[in-house]
Formats: C-alpha cells, structure tokens, sequence
C-alpha cells in the first residue's frame, strides 16, 4: 500500500519507519520546512549575525530505544542508529530549585526508595499494554485485560499522583521533584491520576538523554531513513482529502493530488479535524485542554552563568506557592491567570554538550480557552518581569540576555495548535487511555489518528508509541 503521513513530527516519522518496516510505501507531507514538529531544532539569528540552534519545544529523549526500534524498522541496524543519534547522558536529570535557596538533584539526592520502587511497578504493570499497546475500551471485554486493569488499580492508580508521593516521602521537596510532571498531563498533582507516575519514573528511573546536534537531530536522523526507502515533501500544505465509499484515496496539496492506500493524520487538531470534517461520520466532542507556556531563549554571558545558583542542564526554579499556580494556571472557562508567585524552566544545553549555546526559561501559563490574553501584546512585558524575578533569585544577568526569540500561546495558536497550548488535551481521567480520543477515524476505514491528541498522549515517548500503533493499524488493512 502506499501511505500518506501528514506531518513530519516525531509521530508521523515514527509511524513512516514501521510502515516502512512492514513493506509499504509511504510519502510525508509536512507543511514546514524542517522535519520535528514540537520536537525540532531551528535556526536563531543574533544581533551581530552569528547563527544559533534552539530546541523550541521539548528538550530531553527519555526512553530512547523507541527511536532506536523505528529505525530499525526503517532499515538500519541498531548500532548505527544510536551512532547517528549521538546521545549523551543527562546527568542529573533535573535539578531543584526552592523558595529557601535549597536545591536537589534528581535522581542523584533523591531518598525514596519505596516511592521510586511503586513508580518501577505501575510501570511495568501499566507500559505493554495500556501505554505502549493499542488497549482501546472495546479490548476491556479481553480478560487478560481485565487481570491487568486490576493490578493497576490495586496500585492505586486511581488515587493521586500527590497521595500516593505524600503517602512514602517525607521531604517536601522530593515530593515535588516527583510531582512536577503532573505539569505535562496538564492538571495538578491533586487531580492526577497515580498512574502518571510512569512519566516521573521514565525520568527518574530510566534516565535522560539528549542529541549532541539538540533535539531536531531524531526528526532528522529519522527524516533521512525515510527519505532513503519513501518520499519527504517540505513546505506542502495538504488541503483537503479524497475519498469514495469510506476510503481515502487521495491528498490534494498546493503541488497536486496524491494517490494513496491509507492515510496518517499527526497534525494538532484544529488541522486534522478541519481536514476531517467533509468525511468523518461525525465531529470529535470538545476537549480540556493543558495549560500553555511562554518560552524564551537568551544569549546570556557565559561568565554570568557561572555564578548562578545551579549548574544543570535542566533546572526548576520553584517560587514558594507552587498548588496556587496550578489553580492559577489550570483554572477553565477564561478564569485563568499567570502564575503570581512564578516556576520555571531553565535549559542550558551547554552543560550537557560542552559547547556554547542559548539559555531557554519556560514560564508555564494558561491557555487562551483558559485566559484571553493578548500575548502579542502582553508577552515582553510579561517576559521581562519573569527575568527580573529570576535575577532576584540570584540568575544574575539573565535580565541582561539577547532575546532570540519569545515564543507564546499566540505563537502556538498561529501553529494551528488548539487552544494555543504545546500540550495538546489534558490527561484528565476522562481522557486518559482508552478514553482518550481514538486513533480511528469513524466512517473512514484507512484514516488513523497519531500524535498527542490521541493514545497514549502528549510527550516524545508518547509520540514515538502513537506512530508505531497508527502504523499497526494500518498494517492489518493489508492481511
């Protein structure tokens, strides 16, 4: 068959690769001009013309073989894959930073053996088939299922990623270190469902990695393997889809129309839904959205870093109120707000590299759906009041930095991402798993969903997983 895959981030290639694998032809139509999505790295000009790379979304590889096994399926052996990856250690993964000037690093300082050995268990007991398999509700009628749905609530998967961390460590600030990626599934750590412990444990427990070229180096490794059995089209729009008798059977781009099999859809939803629409036997419910972010990345002094409070690739500056900024952020129906006791992100790729490169701060924020912010508008402002508080916590210089580029939920919105948010739906317990947006598409039979609207979510892992299964999805077609 051949496969038509719109969009070339970590989903679309991933599942490219695997169909690659199973002996299928497969054309990607990505609408930018560089592979990577969300997981890209992008060319900054500075003031005085010299070039720099910036990871403009996510910033670290957990889990990498993922990457690995969807080159593999591509065509390479797995020693070369790792070579051209070119994956360093990220060590520690995280460091934290608190309101009284204390730090932690994770996973090196972090004393909770009982907590980190619950995290491994739900783990295993949720990974093969509820996030790493094609677990759909139907499959709930499947005993073996049922056995391992059960063993997962008798975890406490159920319960809160907050109770089940308040329940075996003592140090607050632990608990924090192993909360924080509540942030990711877009609700608090109250309202988390324990099971979102895999996401800290493929962190703390599996460990960090990132590309010595920065994150666009997968999507383009990937890209490259694609280009060499199948067909990569940059800078194409894809306009609408063909179809007769509930097939697809063409993609009409600005170039031509495409003939295909099947299709992949990867883009965020305001695109795939409106590609949709003439053909879908019906329109998809509405969603609650994560929260957004403002991202900006810095030429800093060198010389000024070295004094700051931390050395880190990654590092969470806490302010002191961190439950009232996830209300802060998190609330619904236009009642959100920017954080007013701020958290941050600060990424300094150099620390792991070695070589001299830009300083990113993430400030999470609300949602346009959640606050109607003019960001166009508001965004320097805002930015330069999270540089003064973070020079006040002793980043000196950071206020002083060549902004590259500011990127807001303006910026993500006019990418075609919903709501203005990187983070796609919130993993709220109506729209975990199997209750999460299915990568079928009803009354298409060769139209599959990838990326993180659908299973298993938001994340690079999760983006890598959700184009194995649209590929296996596919597949079967051909039996």
């Amino acid at each position: 068959m051949h496969i038509g895959v719109v969009g070339a981030g970590l989903a679309g290639l991933s599942a490219a690769l695997h169909l690659i694998g199973a002996g299928h032809t497969v054309t990607i139509i990505e609408r930018a001009q560089r592979v990577g999505g969300r997981a890209g790295t992008e060319p900054v000009v500075d003031a005085a013309g010299v070039r720099h790379e910036i990871d403009p979304g996510a910033s670290v590889l957990t889990m990498p073989d993922l990457a690995v096994d969807a080159l593999v399926a591509g065509g390479l052996a797995a020693a070369e894959a790792r070579a051209r990856l070119d994956l360093l250690p990220v060590t520690p993964a995280y460091v934290g930073r608190f309101a009284d000037g204390s730090t932690l690093a994770v996973p090196d300082e972090l004393d909770a053996p009982d907590h980190l050995a619950w995290q491994r268990q739900m783990f295993d007991a949720a990974y093969q088939r509820f996030i790493g398999g094609d677990a759909a509700w139907s499959s709930f009628a499947n005993p073996a299922d049922l056995r391992r749905l059960a063993r997962i609530v008798r975890l406490g998967a159920l319960s809160s990623v907050q109770a089940q961390v308040d329940r075996r460590v003592p140090d607050p600030r632990a608990r924090r270190m192993l909360t924080f990626q509540a942030l990711y599934a877009g609700v608090s750590p109250r309202q988390a469902r324990a099971v979102y412990a895999v996401i800290s444990h493929m962190d703390v427990g599996l460990g960090v990695v990132y590309p010595r070229a920065g994150m666009g180096a997968v999507a383009a490794v990937m890209a490259d393997v694609v280009a060499g059995r199948g067909t990569v089209l940059l800078e194409t729009t894809v306009t609408g889809l063909d179809a007769r008798d509930g097939s697809v059977t063409g993609l009409r781009t600005g170039a031509g129309r495409i003939e295909v099999d099947g299709v992949v859809l990867t883009a965020d939803t305001p695109v795939t839904d409106r590609l949709l629409a003439p053909l879908a036997r019906r329109a998809p419910g509405r969603v609650r959205l994560s929260p957004s972010a403002v991202v900006a990345h810095l030429l800093v002094d060198p010389d000024y870093q070295v004094r700051w409070p931390t050395r880190a690739h990654h590092t969470l500056d806490f302010g002191a109120a961190w439950e009232q900024t996830f209300a802060e952020i998190t609330a619904t129906r236009g009642r959100g707000r920017c954080m007013s006791d701020p958290s941050f992100l600060l990424t300094r790729p150099s620390v792991t590299t070695g070589e001299p490169a830009p300083v990113s701060v993430l400030a999470p924020c609300p949602n346009l759906d959640s606050a109607a912010i003019d960001w166009d508008a508001a965004g320097p402002d805002y930015l330069a009041h999270c540089l003064s508080v973070l020079r006040r916590r002793g980043y000196r210089g950071i206020d002083r930095g060549e902004l590259l580029r500011l990127d807001t939920p303006a910026t993500w919105a006019r990418a075609g991402l919903s709501g203005g948010t990187p983070f796609s739906a919130a993993h709220t317990l109506g729209q975990t798993g199997p209750l999460r947006r299915s990568n079928r598409v009803p009354g298409l039979t060769n139209a599959v969903l990838a990326g993180s609207m659908t299973h298993p979510g938001v994340g690079v892992p999760p983006a890598l997983i959700s184009g194995r299964l649209a590929a296996a999805a596919l597949a079967r077609l051909d039996r």
